[in-house]
């Protein structure tokens, strides 16, 4: 029988396909229980990334936010779609080219973001609060070297 540190891969320490698996159910378990916690809102994680990112950076263009957020356009176009079906976001057209839309939070949008994230901040407590700031200093690091190593054009 497998011990709490060992999968059916093997064991994290020491296979990269079960270190891979672990850190692939530590996501998948994080982002359930904040769905879980933003589905009284009427959201989903995917619309908190989008109402979270228009928030910090205003109104954008819908290219530049799927920049900002590592979504494919098809994905973008669909969940912008979903926001505006639900009015917490809107399509306008662009100050500085008519041609272009600017992406914008509605009231609606500003308040059930704002309520959202206290909810969210929760979870991010329980998911890391745990974390001496040593170990999160030191955690935050390795995921970005992580990152920077699974970039696409990264050569590993």
């Amino acid at each position: 029988m497998d011990t709490p540190e060992t999968s059916v891969l093997g064991d994290p320490r020491d296979d990269d396909l079960a270190l891979g698996l672990l850190l692939a159910t530590a996501h998948f378990n994080s982002r359930e229980r904040l769905g879980e916690r933003l589905r009284p809102f009427g959201i989903e994680v995917r619309h908190f990334g989008v109402l979270s990112a228009l928030h910090r950076h205003g109104p954008t263009s819908q290219r530049h936010l799927s920049e900002l957020l590592d979504l494919d356009k098809s994905a973008m176009v669909r969940i912008m779609d979903e926001l505006e079906r639900s009015g917490l976001a809107a399509r306008n057209r662009a100050a500085h080219d008519r041609r272009a839309y600017a992406i914008e939070l509605t009231a609606d949008g500003r308040e059930r973001l704002r309520s959202a994230q206290a909810e969210a901040a929760t979870v991010g407590r329980e998911v890391f609060g745990w974390l001496r700031p040593a170990d999160r200093e030191r955690l935050v690091g390795l995921l970005e070297e992580l990152v920077a190593r699974t970039e696409p054009s990264s050569p590993g």
